[in-house]
């Protein structure tokens, strides 16, 4: 093992919580100091972490199947969104709603709501860059009515039928490059037949931003611990450009996969980094823990 002196460990100064996240946890914690519990419609955030710390103080996440139980209950939407059909459902309980829905997201929604509208006048669809499954997808989908599908990669993108007017937006925490180049196939293709084509870049600039400081921050050390839950796809996203600049970069999400970390001698100065879902407090317990692990 390395001399523990000669270990400089040091956090991202750009990573921590997006505006998003910070005011849905901020609000939630404010709600609980006034109530014994409150209910949170699916995971509040994509980290686990964090998820267990707010459910000791009595946040309680419950499924979408789960709803028709919690009649006249006060539930929480949380920054991802939903599909306009979750509050007429909500609504028909009588549920107290506090929506956390991200101001970005609820933008985005808006805009393809409209976009919608003049797309059906003329036959066309809406194409959404995104992971089909994921929950702020699942509630822009609930706004294209009825004539929106998602893509995840170029290639699904080549297996759409191009022969009406195309509208393509993103889910907000998708990478640039890959928006980019659904983006230049379709208009290639629907340019060449003179079908009409509209794009909105609807990636959010805070996780763009991130780019330049997290690619240099990972060259800067010999080893990256990056800091995220599994399911979050800006954490992912960040990850894969971590790993690219660093061939030693580590993707945790829970405290305790620090035991099983090997650090070889080699090891000079490890950084540790995470999503915009990763809590500034849990990255200061990955430093302490990993802290304490080299110290023996």
């Amino acid at each position: 093992m390395t001399d523990t002196k000669k270990i400089f460990i040091e956090i991202d100064p750009n990573a921590g919580f997006c505006f998003g996240v910070t005011n849905s946890i901020k609000k939630t914690e404010e709600f609980l100091e006034k109530r014994e519990e409150i209910y949170v419609l699916g995971e509040l955030v994509h980290n686990e972490e964090e998820l267990k710390r707010l459910m000791k103080i009595g946040m309680k996440v419950i499924s979408h199947d789960e709803i028709d139980l919690l009649k006249g209950k006060e539930i929480i939407i949380r920054a991802h969104g939903e599909p306009p059909s979750t509050y007429k459902k909500l609504k028909q309980i009588n549920a107290k709603i506090y929506d956390l829905t991200c101001p970005i997201v609820l933008q985005l929604q808006k805009k393809i709501s409209i976009v919608a509208d003049e797309m059906i006048k003329t036959g066309g669809m809406i194409v959404i860059y995104g992971v089909k499954n994921h929950p702020e997808v699942i509630g822009l989908m609930g706004h294209t009515k009825g004539i929106g599908v998602v893509v995840e990669d170029l290639e699904q993108a080549k297996e759409l039928q191009l022969d009406r007017p195309v509208a393509l937006f993103s889910q907000t925490t998708k990478d640039k490059e890959g928006f980019d180049a659904i983006e230049n196939y379709l208009k290639y293709e629907l340019n060449s037949r003179h079908i009409p084509f509209e794009s909105y870049a609807t990636m959010c600039k805070i996780v763009d931003r991130r780019l330049p400081s997290i690619e240099s921050f990972s060259r800067k050390h010999y080893m990256i611990i990056f800091v995220s839950g599994k399911e979050s796809s800006n954490g992912q996203y960040l990850f894969r450009i971590a790993k690219n600049n660093n061939s030693n970069a580590i993707f945790i999400s829970f405290l305790d996969e620090i035991e099983q970390l090997e650090i070889s001698s080699q090891v000079e100065s490890i950084g540790i980094s995470g999503a915009t879902s990763t809590p500034q407090s849990l990255l200061e317990l990955v430093k302490e823990r990993l802290e304490k692990k080299i110290n023996g």
